[in-house]
């Protein structure tokens, strides 16, 4: 019997998925060094015919994690930055109208104990294993060309242009919002507002120094 046309396909998506949702969650739980294939397939209910029918190895997954996650951020961001609100050139256009957009594209981004912990533990094998390190630096410069894109034209709404290769105001960007996930994490409910904050003003900061008003943008500082 044949199945109706999209439907191997949206079953194999489905697998795909589940597989990626296990490792997600096994990794977190156990950490790299001993997460198995085995282990994954029994989190997600499949054989291992399943898991090798959709990957060749676990670092495979691990990078189709990577994938998954900045494909989401950017989305969020992206989304977040084209909502119409005011901001950009003809409106302030200053220093105030960037913290504010900052903070805006902050409220959006995901704050996963989940995601982290597989990331550090990602990280920590980077820092051991050649090869590791290289995937994980391909993908750190993947997301970071994507978000040098919206970074332009974010910069663009706050009325200020980038005065550094985009990629580098994204590296920056990149290196400033990791060294506040972990705290973020880690921050009781009395400390949860005093580190965003700190992190909206570390952002704004690194954006204010790597730009300079548009021409004719209020808040000028030439």
């Amino acid at each position: 019997m044949t199945e109706p046309p999209g439907r191997g396909t949206r079953r194999r998506a489905q697998t795909r998925q589940r597989l990626l949702d296990a490792a997600l969650a096994v990794v977190a739980d156990a950490g790299l060094a001993r997460t198995s294939v085995e282990a994954v397939c029994e989190r997600a209910g499949y054989t291992r015919g399943a898991f090798y029918s959709n990957f060749a190895t676990l670092d495979e997954v691990v990078s189709a994690l990577f994938a998954q996650q900045a494909d989401a951020l950017l989305a969020e961001v992206g989304a977040r930055l084209a909502e119409p609100d005011g901001t950009g050139p003809g409106s302030a256009g200053g220093p105030a109208d960037l913290a504010a957009l900052v903070a805006r594209v902050l409220d959006v981004l995901p704050r996963e104990r989940t995601w982290q912990l597989v990331r550090t533990e990602f990280t920590a094998q980077a820092l051991r294993d050649p090869a590791a390190a290289a995937a994980l630096a391909a993908h750190r410069a993947a997301l970071q060309a994507r978000l040098a894109v919206l970074l332009t034209a974010g910069a663009e709404r706050a009325g200020r242009r980038l005065g550094v290769p985009a990629p580098e105001a994204a590296q920056a960007v990149v290196a400033v919002h990791d060294g506040f996930s972990t705290p973020a994490l880690l921050a009781g409910p009395e400390d949860a507002a005093t580190v965003r904050r700190l992190e909206t003003d570390a952002l704004t900061g690194v954006l204010l120094a790597l730009s300079s008003p548009l021409d004719g943008a209020a808040g000028s500082d030439r």
